[in-house]
């Protein structure tokens, strides 16, 4: 039977995982609002009515990428449904490659906007690369059922995929103390924080749960 605390923690994982995905959720289902309805055209978002389906494959892929996967890190929750969590597991890898693979994609084939530095580009090659690396080697540690080192692979994956979330914080400043959208090197270093905090984060998780079992 779970204690009270496992629960509240379980709570706390899901809740603050959940509030993470919430505006790039937001911020998705908007485009994809504006992709089917003609809406919102612009020329800075041209690209994506020029050529929608790709985009609307990587927004519902991460949405229920993060949304899912916000479940499979509760430890209470997820010792006290273990089928549920080797079923939506599958779902969550599948969606996860969808969701690094649509984004390199994109990164690739989109022209660059205007906002975009020189750095965004390889950033977001690397990111992707390492999503998708560390979702196959996730699941392949599962096959080999090898499960404290594939709950590692799935948390880096999943912490990248959640820098979208992140990016929004890291965002905030420039928004109070400057106003505007930036761009450039500003805009650059802005969203690969937002990775780099979520992969710190994640490794802080990944030693703190080997200390412990240690």
């Amino acid at each position: 039977m779970p204690t009270n605390s496992t629960t509240k923690k379980d709570y706390w994982i899901i809740g603050f995982l959940l509030f993470l995905s919430f505006v790039p959720s937001i911020a998705g289902l908007v485009r994809i609002f504006q992709l089917t309805t003609g809406s919102g055209y612009t020329v800075e978002n041209q690209r994506f009515f020029n050529d929608p389906i790709p985009v609307i494959l990587h927004i519902i892929a991460v949405l229920l990428y993060s949304i899912l996967g916000s479940f499979q890190f509760a430890p209470g929750f997820r010792s006290r449904h273990l089928r549920w969590h080797r079923i939506s597991g599958r779902f969550l890898v599948v969606f996860g490659l969808l969701s690094a693979g649509s984004g390199l994609w994109l990164t690739w084939e989109y022209p660059r906007v205007p906002t975009d530095g020189n750095w965004l580009f390889g950033i977001r090659m690397v990111v992707g690369v390492w999503m998708f690396a560390c979702i196959l080697l996730g699941f392949s540690f599962a096959l080999g059922k090898q499960f404290r080192t594939h709950s590692h692979w799935m948390i880096r994956g999943y912490a990248i995929g959640l820098g979208a979330g992140t990016q929004v914080f890291t965002h905030l400043p420039w928004f109070i103390i400057v106003g505007g959208e930036p761009s450039g090197i500003p805009r650059d270093l802005m969203m690969a924080a937002g990775w780099l905090i979520n992969f710190v984060f994640a490794e802080w998780i990944i030693w703190k749960e080997k200390l412990f079992r240690n």
